[in-house]
């Protein structure tokens, strides 16, 4: 009879360390996480990669709106973790997005001097955030 019970703990001790081991680096929310930043990471190194001109008014805002919606993407999986940083990512988004808005092609070398400071804001904004992410999803 005692034979039969340490089987059985045993067995469950098996078991229990195999589902442990092998939900190692396989956490569900954790790769959520990662894959979520890194395709805001992509989105916003789409939107900076194009340089404000009068010509890419539509484009810049496509982008812009693309980043937003990755932004949600991530901010819906992140725990309240990195509320603060999302926040300041988000309100620099939305300035872009304004400056961008109401730089018509008419009006665009007048807006120009606001479109750089708000691009160079979200990219300190976001460059935060990835700091913060770093210990969650290591680049590589």
């Amino acid at each position: 009879m005692r034979y039969q019970y340490v089987r059985r703990v045993a067995a469950v001790l098996a078991v229990s360390a195999t589902l442990v081991v092998g939900g190692c680096g396989t956490d569900p929310a954790v790769q959520d996480l990662c894959t979520n930043a890194k395709n805001l990471s992509t989105a916003v190194q789409d939107m900076s990669a194009l340089k404000p001109d009068g010509t890419k008014v539509d484009a810049l805002t496509a982008k812009v709106d693309a980043a937003l919606a990755k932004l949600d993407q991530f901010q819906a999986v992140t725990e309240g973790r990195f509320d603060s940083a999302v926040s300041t990512l988000r309100a620099n988004l939305d300035s872009f997005r304004q400056a961008l808005a109401a730089a018509s092609n008419e009006a665009f070398t007048a807006a120009a001097p606001q479109l750089t400071t708000s691009l160079k804001d979200v990219r300190s904004a976001y460059a935060a955030l990835s700091e913060s992410l770093a210990t969650q999803c290591p680049a590589g």
